[in-house]
């Protein structure tokens, strides 16, 4: 598999479309001002905020799960939650 896909874009790499999936959860698809998106962090850590994703948005779990078919799983998730967190400057627990 050449492409990763999430939201209909295709990534190229599987580190790009975590970051997109992490970035949109936080941001709640751009709509959460970013004072709302620091205040997530405050509240939540990254392996936190990515098992809250993968619930909320049923990435996870069954064989044909959005996990399953590009090869990730909530460590994966968890550590793109903290890449979007420092672009941020986010000080908050990892």
């Amino acid at each position: 598999m050449n492409d990763y896909v999430w939201g209909g874009v295709a990534y190229r790499a599987k580190v790009d479309m975590l970051d997109a999936i992490a970035a949109a959860y936080a941001t709640s698809w751009g709509r959460n001002t970013q004072d709302e998106v620091l205040r997530i962090f405050e509240r939540m850590n990254d392996a936190e905020l990515a098992e809250e994703a993968i619930d909320a948005w049923g990435l996870g779990g069954e064989d044909e799960s959005h996990m399953a078919q590009f090869g990730y799983g909530a460590k994966d998730l968890a550590e793109a939650f903290g890449r979007v967190r420092e672009r941020l400057g986010e000080a908050a627990p990892p």
